[in-house]
């Protein structure tokens, strides 16, 4: 699988860790990074049995990431001899499916990124039972091979956490940015909706200047903001500059 990945020009971290490694190895480079199970799926076939893909699945966004309840979806790579079958519906389903079941009530969110137009038409109308779209959040700067590519970063956000984002922008005298953001979790479904991370960044910038936050609890929120800082988000002041 991973001689196979090296020989793709695309943007998937599986290619840093290099063709000649094995499962041991790989799961370690996974979790110095980031809590991470690794999941292989194969298909049976008149009695024998054949890898087809890979998925991870991470717990944190990284180690020392402070906020328990966002879990990512990692690498996932189909071999090419299978892709076209529409196996990536499955696969995502599977990994979802676990992130509930490791999460459990604390799961907030689940982040991934891509870049391939065909995923993020899958993850913008999965149409998979129980679970809400993935919204556009805004764009990272991933590292792969020596080369910084510019991918778009998705968030599914568990209904509850949703309704209790919006709870907090609720009231007279919200500034149009905190009013967006309000109305933007209220129908993420929406296919036009894109950048909320960057929405989020400032409708807390406007609400803090203007005093719409001065007795709220928007720990949650500023939950939200960390995380979309570490991913990290273009655009965002990072998280030790926000600090200062």
């Amino acid at each position: 699988m991973l001689r196979s990945l090296v020989r793709e020009s695309c943007v998937h971290s599986w290619r840093n860790f290099g063709p000649d490694g094995d499962l041991e190895g790989l799961r370690a480079w996974e979790n110095q990074l980031r809590p991470t199970e690794i999941f292989f799926f194969y298909l049976e076939e008149g009695g024998s049995r054949q890898l087809i893909a890979a998925g991870a699945v991470a717990s944190k966004l990284a180690r020392d990431f402070p906020h328990e309840g966002f879990s990512v979806l990692g690498r996932c790579y189909i071999l090419p001899e299978f892709r076209g079958r529409g196996l990536y519906r499955s696969l995502l389903r599977y990994r979802l499916e676990f992130c509930r079941d490791d999460g459990g009530a604390e799961l907030k969110a689940i982040h991934i990124g891509s870049t391939d137009p065909r995923i993020a038409r899958v993850l913008r109308d999965h149409r998979i039972p129980d679970w809400p779209r993935f919204v556009h959040l805004g764009h990272e700067a991933l590292t792969v091979a020596r080369e910084v590519r510019r991918v778009e970063a998705y968030l599914l956000l568990l209904p509850a956490y949703a309704r209790r984002l919006r709870e907090l922008l609720t009231g007279d005298g919200a500034p149009p940015s905190v009013a967006e953001l309000r109305d933007a979790l209220g129908d993420l479904e929406r296919p036009e909706l894109r950048d909320l991370g960057l929405l989020a960044d400032r409708a807390v910038e406007d609400g803090m200047k203007q005093g719409f936050f001065d007795c709220r609890d928007i720990g949650e929120l500023e939950q939200l903001l960390c995380f979309c800082r570490a991913i990290p988000l273009v655009g965002l002041v990072p998280a030790e500059v926000a600090r200062a």
